[in-house]
C-alpha cells in the first residue's frame, strides 16, 4: 500500500471539487465548501494516522522487509535445485 500516493489522489479529488464548487450556484457552492473543509479535515487526520502509524512500525516494516528477502533468495535457491535435478541436469554431467 503507497499511503502517499492515497493522500494525493485524496487531495487531487478535493481540489477537483474545489473547482466544481466554484462553478456551483451560490447554495450548492455553500454545501460544497462545508463538505470539502470536512473532507480536508478528514484527509489531514488521516494523514497523521499513516504518519504515526509509519513512524512506530518502521522498525518491524524494515524487519519483515528483511526476512522476506531471505526467504525469495532461499526460494531462489530451491527452485536452481530442483531445475539441477530436472532433465536438464543429466546434459551437465
Amino acid at each position: 500500500m503507497d499511503t502517499d500516493r492515497i493522500l494525493k489522489d485524496l487531495k487531487e479529488k478535493i481540489d477537483e471539487l474545489v473547482g466544481q464548487a466554484k462553478n456551483a450556484s451560490e447554495d450548492v457552492r455553500e454545501e460544497m465548501e462545508d463538505t470539502i473543509e470536512s473532507l480536508k479535515k478528514q484527509r489531514e487526520k488521516l494523514e497523521e494516522k499513516m504518519t504515526d502509524f509509519k513512524t512506530k512500525n518502521e522498525p518491524k516494516i524494515d524487519e519483515a522487509k528483511h526476512h522476506l528477502k531471505i526467504a525469495g533468495e532461499e526460494i531462489g535457491k530451491a527452485f536452481e535445485k530442483l531445475f539441477k535435478k530436472g532433465p536438464s541436469a543429466e546434459e551437465e554431467k
